[in-house]
C-alpha cells in the first residue's frame, strides 16, 4: 500500500516536470520575446531598482513621447518611463506598483491617452496585459493579480504557455533560436529592439525613437461620449492610481503627450474629456492635469505635422520637442508658478487661435 502511494507521487511528480519541460521547450521553439520593447523595459525597471525616483506611466503616447535620459539631463532627477503598447489604466496601475515595490518613487507622470480610459474592461484588449505580464518577475503578486484581473483562469493558460496569444513565424524561428541562445538577452543590447526599415529604435529605460511622418491623414480612433467621456474601468483605475499615489506620498500628474490640431478637430466632444479630468483633479488636492495639446505658446512648442510619426504619436524629433517643454513645465510648477495658464481651457480656443498645421490637413482621412 505505501508502495503504491509513493509510485503514485513519484508518477505525478514526472508528469509535472515533463509537462514543465514541455512548456518550456514550446516557449524556447515558439515564442519571439527577443523583440519585445516590453520585455527589455521590465528587465531594465528591475536592474534599476532602488534608483528611480520619476516613473512615467502610460501607452505608446507615454514610451515614444518622453526620453528619461533628456528628463534627467534638465531636472537632475532618476527617471524611468513604463510605458507600453495599448497600455490600459490597469496596466498602469500594476506597473505603478511594481515598480514602487522597490523604488522610492517621488513623482508619476500618467499620460491619458483617451482611448484606453474609454475600454469597458481589461479583456477587451488582452494583449496589453500579455506584454507586460510575460515579462514581470516570476516572484510578483502584481503580475498574477492583474492576469486575474484580466482573464482569470484563461489568463493564467497564457502564462504557461505564451505561444498561445504569440508565435514566431516559422521562418523567423532559426534566427530568434541563435538569438535566445547567444545575445537576445544580454542587458543594454538594443540589436533585437532596433528596426531600421521602420524606423524605430529602443532606446533605453523605456524610451523608442521613431522616425516618420504621417501618411494617412488625421482621422480620429475615436469619438467621445459627452456624457461618459471615461469609462467606469477608466474612472475605477484612475481613481485606484491616484489613492495608491496618495496613500504612499507620491506625487501624481496626469498629463497628455500633444495630439495634432487635426486630430483634436476629428475627435467629437474631446472637450467633455478634458473637463472631466480637470474637474477629477480639483476634487483632489494637488492633483493637476497637462494637456499638451492645449498648449498656447506656438514657439516654445512648434510642432509640425513633421513632428509625428502617424496621425496621434509623436516621431523622435517630436518627443525631443516635447520633453523639453516638459521639463520646463515642471520647473515651473516646482517654482511656484501657476502653470495652467500655459494651457488652453478650451479646444475651441487652440483650434481658433494658435493651431498647429495639421489643422490644414483635418478632412484628409
Amino acid at each position: 500500500m505505501k508502495r503504491t502511494i509513493l509510485q503514485k507521487a513519484a508518477a505525478a511528480a514526472l508528469f509535472v516536470l515533463l509537462t514543465a519541460a514541455l512548456l518550456a521547450a514550446a516557449d524556447f521553439l515558439l515564442v519571439d520575446d527577443v523583440h519585445s520593447y516590453s520585455r527589455v523595459m521590465l528587465q531594465e525597471l528591475y536592474a534599476d531598482a532602488g534608483n528611480i525616483d520619476t516613473l512615467f506611466l502610460g501607452s505608446s503616447h507615454c514610451y515614444r513621447s518622453v526620453d528619461p535620459a533628456a528628463v534627467d539631463a534638465a531636472l537632475g532627477t532618476h527617471s524611468f518611463n513604463a510605458g507600453s503598447s495599448q497600455q490600459l489604466p490597469d496596466g498602469s496601475y500594476y506597473m505603478l506598483r511594481e515598480a514602487a515595490a522597490e523604488n522610492d518613487l517621488k513623482t508619476v507622470y500618467l499620460e491619458m491617452f483617451y482611448t484606453g480610459y474609454n475600454e469597458s474592461r481589461s479583456a477587451n484588449v488582452p494583449m496589453a496585459c500579455y506584454l507586460l505580464t510575460d515579462h514581470m518577475s516570476a516572484a510578483s503578486p502584481n503580475r498574477y493579480e492583474y492576469l486575474w484581473e484580466m482573464g482569470g483562469l484563461a489568463g493564467f493558460a497564457d502564462l504557461l504557455l505564451p505561444a498561445r496569444h504569440g508565435i514566431a513565424s516559422p521562418r523567423a524561428m532559426p534566427a530568434l533560436w541563435r538569438a535566445k541562445l547567444t545575445d537576445g538577452y544580454d542587458p543594454g543590447s538594443y540589436a533585437y529592439v532596433s528596426y531600421p526599415d521602420s524606423g524605430e529604435a529602443y532606446c533605453g529605460r523605456g524610451f523608442v525613437y521613431t522616425q516618420g511622418v504621417p501618411k494617412d491623414g488625421f482621422g480620429t480612433l475615436l469619438n467621445l461620449d459627452a456624457d461618459a467621456p471615461l469609462s467606469d474601468f477608466g474612472w475605477e483605475y484612475l481613481n485606484k492610481i491616484a489613492d495608491f499615489c496618495e496613500e504612499n506620498g507620491i506625487r501624481l500628474v496626469l498629463f497628455t503627450a500633444p495630439l495634432p490640431s487635426g486630430y483634436l478637430y476629428n475627435t467629437d466632444n474631446y472637450q467633455s474629456y478634458v473637463d472631466a479630468l480637470n474637474t477629477f483633479c480639483a476634487a483632489r488636492d494637488g492633483l493637476v492635469y497637462w494637456d499638451f495639446s492645449l498648449w498656447r505658446d506656438w514657439d516654445t512648442l512648434h510642432l509640425t505635422v513633421g513632428d509625428y510619426s502617424d496621425a496621434h504619436h509623436l516621431n523622435g524629433s517630436g518627443a525631443d520637442k516635447f520633453t523639453a517643454v516638459l521639463c520646463d513645465t515642471i520647473r515651473r510648477d516646482a517654482a511656484g508658478e501657476n502653470v495652467a495658464d500655459l494651457f488652453y481651457d478650451t479646444v475651441e480656443d487652440k483650434l481658433t487661435l494658435t493651431p498647429d498645421e495639421s489643422i490644414l490637413m483635418k478632412d484628409v482621412h
